[in-house]
């Protein structure tokens, strides 16, 4: 959730690289009855929690790309008022290349991230692309589903300075997320963002693909959508699988407090890699990333593209490295540049991995809706404060990106609070000990917290877990596929 956004990109990435050689084939076996697809008008059943049975559509498949089929479910755009007007979710899949299981439906998290996007980059092979039809959607405002066009003022609003120090900056910084806040304020679709919406769309794709029994796995923020689904829909799971856990007990302002000093730490240990690297000239690379945003506060330094090298820049191209490893020798070179060479473009290229992930209307929509925070902009100034105390590098930036937030037109909706599900069945929690967007003490308190969860820990850097070591992977498998459980952590290094 919040900065974990971020890390969209990167588990597409991350996740087709350690599929790499599995490549993924439509399966010329048939896919069983099609499921369900096209509206009836007729008076729907409900479920268990109380929402209409849409079970009775059938979905259309059409060939897309890479041998992908595609198509297309119609769901109410608000869950309490089933009978008016309605929305549509694009789904897509990749069948079976060998017996099937079922389907396996994921969410690459954001909020805001394009699940067909991920899907269709191959993030899962071998048994799991053998034995599940591989299904994902784009959630409610989300790319090819109906989105949120809001985005007009999102540029100007991130490249204020995050961590203002005269009344003008700050001026600025309220300005334009306000212009974010009202834009949103007129779309149809804004007050029906929430994750309990996602949670009751989801269970809509499960009916539709004619599962009695979803099998979900959820990364990042998606493990919100796993968690708000064992609440709501405990009895219709099969398999979860949570990876880099939100907790939902914490509210807005918990959230990034926990990530202020995941991320503060986790840049700390790239820049501690300075003195183990070969070649790398900064000495202190912590003081010289000082040295640099003291030269950048004063004047940005002028970029080759529409971007200049000014203080939300270079935080936000230091944030984006805590997300992979990776990326840490990224940040080091990057710094070298601009420092030695005045050249900015290297770590304009590393925020741009960021800038480039897209959806912030739908990722602030979501972030605003779901969770209590503060509500006026001095308000906000003061959490900012309390976050660069935290963090005098990282921490206004954590928290002026959601500024929007403080006059956000659609009202809280509320879901942080405990996840028991105790008719659902026993879930697999993942958590990297590295984790700067979800920290790792998420998935303790998670596995914890749930009913029936069996906490894997893998003692490793960067976001999620899954693709990092074949140790969790074979974990994860065994689950999906058999419904094994290990009796223990198995401690994954």
């Amino acid at each position: 959730m919040t900065r974990s956004r971020i890390a969209y990109s990167l588990l597409i990435l991350l996740l087709s690289s350690a599929c790499a050689g599995n490549e993924l084939h439509p399966s010329s076996r048939s896919n069983g009855s099609q499921a369900p697809g096209s509206t009836i008008d007729s008076e729907p059943s409900t479920t268990e929690a109380g929402e209409p049975d849409i079970s009775d559509q059938f979905l259309e498949w059409e060939s897309c790309d890479a041998g992908f089929d595609c198509t297309t479910l119609s769901v109410p755009l608000d869950w309490q008022k089933p009978e008016g007007d309605r929305i549509d979710l694009a789904i897509t899949r990749k069948k079976a290349e060998g017996t099937r299981i079922g389907a396996l439906v994921t969410n690459p998290g954001g909020p805001g991230g394009s699940g067909i996007d991920f899907i269709q980059s191959g993030p899962f092979g071998g048994e799991l692309a053998k034995s599940f039809d591989l299904v994902s959607f784009d959630p409610r405002g989300v790319g090819a589903s109906e989105g949120l066009q809001c985005d007009e003022f999102v540029d100007d609003h991130l490249k204020n300075d995050p961590d203002p120090d005269t009344p003008e900056e700050q001026a600025a910084l309220d300005r334009d997320a306000a212009k974010v806040a009202d834009q949103c304020s007129t779309e149809e679709l804004l007050p029906f963002m929430g994750t309990d919406s996602v949670a009751r769309d989801l269970d809509a794709i499960r009916a539709a693909l004619g599962e009695k029994k979803l099998t979900y796995m959820g990364f990042s923020y998606g493990t919100m959508i796993g968690l708000r689904y064992l609440e709501l829909f405990p009895r219709n799971a099969r398999a979860i699988v949570l990876d880099g856990v939100v907790d939902p007990t914490a509210d807005l302002n918990g959230l990034l407090r926990q990530q202020t000093i995941a991320i503060n730490d986790s840049v700390n240990r790239a820049f501690e890699t300075c003195t183990k690297r070969a070649g790398c000239t900064l000495g202190d690379a912590a003081a010289a990333y000082d040295k640099l945003a003291e030269r950048v506060e004063k004047e940005p330094m002028k970029g080759s593209g529409d971007l200049n090298l000014g203080p939300s820049e270079l935080a936000t191209g230091a944030i984006y490295v805590s997300y992979d490893p990776s990326l840490w020798g990224s940040l080091l070179d990057a710094l070298t540049a601009a420092l030695e060479e005045d050249d900015p473009e290297p770590m304009l290229d590393l925020a741009a991995g960021y800038y480039d992930f897209g959806g912030f209307a739908s990722y602030v929509a979501v972030e605003c809706i779901d969770n209590p925070h503060p509500n006026t902009p001095a308000e906000w100034a003061l959490f900012s404060d309390e976050l660069e105390q935290l963090s005098p590098r990282f921490g206004g930036s954590i928290a002026n990106e959601l500024l929007p937030c403080a006059t956000w037109a659609a009202p809280t909706q509320s879901v942080v609070g405990p996840v028991r599900g105790e008719l659902g069945p026993e879930v697999l929690v993942l958590g990297n000990r590295g984790d700067a967007a979800t920290p790792y003490d998420n998935s303790v308190s998670v596995a914890e917290m749930l009913a029936q969860a069996q906490l894997v820990s893998y003692d490793g850097e960067g976001h999620t877990s899954y693709g990092r070591t074949r140790c969790v992977d074979e974990v994860v498998e065994a689950y999906l596929i058999d419904l094994d459980v290990p009796e223990r952590d198995p401690d994954c290094k």
